[in-house]
């Protein structure tokens, strides 16, 4: 079996295209795995996967064998200022959303199903937004961990960042450099993908995982050369990210925040006769949105359940054991389920 460093080097998940936008070309860098049906490949089942904050297109290598089994192929691409991907200094989610659907366009991919962790959700909820043709025709987004502000929640941790200057947020990705590579190995522990923005440690092992199997291990066992990867290439889309995510720069897109993006979701599937099934995920322990059944989820489930008349059917859970990092882990559950019912 390949070592980590060396099943990370894989050239699937170092893929690279450019495409114009704006009268300038941009460079995205993307992983592109799983399951390929080289005999019919509009048959194939493909999930497109936003990252959260301090992710990248690297984040879920190790599940190649397990899409393998379920049949689906995963195209997770950098954000712009992430890996090798061009960096922008405007217009962030709508240049993000072009060249996504570019990329989708250049493999030939006509249609996905969309799975995001944290701040990945307002990437992933534009995107279904402003393209739903390009929805799989079953319609299908898998959320967890989703990203909400700190107005919508009970979580200190935000509420306090959210007073922070602009100026200090739009340093993020030094701060997440040093604590990653100075204070983090002092301590035994690294940058949280989602939580870099509060400085938060994740554990150099692993809480007690709900599965255990030698996929769990190979994903722990992965982790320290993805982490690493993703240190030696560009990280300064996470100072971009960040601010967006406090929306200490406007609002987003040209829907603000969920509670206009949902029912205008609602009017334009209703419109074109699509549905949509939403599987949401809660981190039992979550520091940045709340836990599971407080606040900021039951405003979340409400905006959901408010809109539903026809064109959407939704869920909602607390995934037990997990936290705001952890939940697509391979140790908990919430990624199996949502591969079977992709691979369904």
């Amino acid at each position: 079996m390949a070592s980590p460093a060396e099943f990370i080097s894989d050239a699937r998940f170092h893929q690279t295209f450019e495409t114009p936008v704006d009268a300038t070309v941009l460079k995205v860098t993307y992983a592109d795995y799983g399951y390929r049906n080289e005999a019919h490949p509009e048959e194939e089942n493909v999930l497109l996967f936003f990252s959260p904050l301090m992710g990248s297109r690297l984040l879920h290598v190790a599940k190649d064998e397990l899409a393998k089994k379920h049949k689906i192929r995963i195209i997770n691409p950098d954000r712009p200022g992430m890996g090798g991907a061009d960096a922008v200094d405007r217009d962030r989610m709508r240049i993000c959303r072009e060249t996504t659907t570019a990329l989708l366009a250049h493999l030939n991919i006509a249609h996905v199903s969309v799975a995001c962790h944290s701040g990945g959700t307002i990437y992933a909820l534009d995107f279904v937004l402003h393209h739903p043709e390009l929805l799989h025709p079953s319609g299908y987004i898998a959320i967890a961990a989703p990203w909400i502000l700190p107005a919508h929640s009970s979580s200190t941790t935000l509420a306090i960042v959210q007073h922070f200057p602009t100026g200090l947020i739009n340093q993020t990705d030094k701060m997440v450099r040093l604590i990653n590579n100075y204070i983090g190995p002092a301590i035994g522990g690294t940058v949280g993908f989602s939580t870099g923005l509060v400085g938060k440690l994740m554990p150099s092992s692993m809480a007690k995982h709900k599965i255990t199997s030698a996929d769990v291990k190979f994903e722990n066992d992965v982790q320290s050369a993805v982490i690493e990867r993703i240190y030696n290439e560009d990280v300064q889309g996470v100072s971009a990210d960040a601010v967006l995510f406090m929306q200490k720069d406007g609002p987003w897109s040209d829907w603000g925040d969920y509670d206009t993006l949902i029912p205008r979701l609602g009017e334009k599937l209703r419109a074109m006769g699509r549905t949509l099934r939403a599987d949401v995920f809660y981190a039992e322990k979550d520091r940045l949105i709340g836990d599971g059944g407080s606040k900021a989820p039951i405003w979340f489930d409400k905006l959901w359940n408010d809109a539903g008349d026809g064109w959407l059917e939704y869920q909602s859970r607390v995934a037990a054991g997990t936290d705001h990092d952890s939940i697509w882990g391979l140790g908990w559950d919430v990624v199996q389920e949502v591969f079977e019912r992709i691979g369904q």
